[in-house]
């Protein structure tokens, strides 16, 4: 090989394991995509719907190689039960994990940091049930890692779950219902449960934290479950829930977030953390520039 080839695909090979690393961890954006789209799935059951659209996305195996760490975050911060709409759909989560395990990843972890104490909302939640079901690993939030973010205004480090520091794949699995504080809580919200102080996001900003956390911690993938809705009493219940079985997936966290608070209907651009993180370049808040499949 000619030396000015091998310095260019040296070159090459660095760079992208550079992207690789950065999309990751806080430097690029979801905006540097091709375009925003959400597959939505609905007809059928929690699981099924999960499959559809996943597959739609362009299948697991396009985010979880043979190997791969693997790290589900669902929402199980409350004590209740799947039909009052505060938690993540069990079923979805073992959709997800039946999948991670067939692609042939070597572990399959789900975990989140509740409000309420974990060794309860994993068991209420039925998600610890479904994870030991479907051959994953339910892991208790015990082990943080001090990190310093850059490029934000705010958040400038955080105590962050070593699991999702650690993972090859991470997969947001946020369930669509209103909250007191923030107006909703979707995609961006959910990851305030990698977080081990999650009250210093109430004490400054609530909604640039969400939004700066979200330019930290990129998720390889977001599959939103809207199997059940909550839209009162959010987040913790009970309160009114509609059920309007949908699971839509995609890779543009805040794009599903906008498609997420229509279905709650508001406004996406009068929730403050979706029109920051939509201004920092983390995806796109307008859904009329993103290409929505029925699957």
């Amino acid at each position: 090989m000619e030396r000015r080839e091998f310095l260019k695909r040296t070159f090459l090979a660095i760079a992208g394991f550079e992207i690789s690393r950065h999309l990751k961890f806080g430097k690029l954006s979801y905006a540097q995509s091709k375009g925003s789209e959400i597959y939505v799935a609905k007809g059928g059951n929690p699981e099924e719907n999960t499959y559809r659209a996943i597959k739609g996305v362009g299948g697991i195996e396009k985010f979880v190689k043979r190997g791969s760490k693997v790290v589900i975050k669902p929402n199980i911060a409350w004590n209740r039960t799947p039909e009052q709409a505060a938690t993540t759909n069990p079923d979805v989560v073992l959709g997800i994990v039946k999948l991670c395990k067939k692609a042939g990843a070597s572990e399959v972890i789900v975990i989140d940091n509740p409000c309420n104490p974990w060794q309860v909302t994993y068991k209420i939640s039925g998600i610890a049930e479904v994870v030991e079901k479907g051959g994953g690993i339910m892991k208790p939030p015990i082990k943080f890692k001090q990190v310093n973010i850059e490029g934000t205004k705010i958040l400038k480090n955080a105590e962050i779950l070593e699991e999702v520091l650690d993972s090859d794949v991470f997969i947001n699995v946020p369930i669509v219902k209103v909250h007191g504080g923030s107006k909703v809580t979707i995609g961006m919200k959910n990851l305030m449960g990698i977080v081990k102080d999650r009250g210093f996001f109430h004490r400054t900003d609530l909604h640039r934290c969400i939004a700066e956390i979200t330019y930290y911690i990129k998720p390889s993938l977001t599959i939103m479950d809207a199997t059940k809705i909550l839209l009162t009493m959010g987040p913790q219940g009970p309160g009114v829930v509609k059920d309007i079985g949908i699971v839509a997936a995609g890779t543009d966290i805040v794009s599903l977030d906008a498609y997420g608070t229509k279905l709650l209907g508001q406004d996406p651009y009068n929730i403050p953390h979706i029109k920051i993180a939509e201004e920092m370049g983390l995806g796109i808040a307008d859904l009329n520039k993103v290409n929505i499949k029925n699957v």
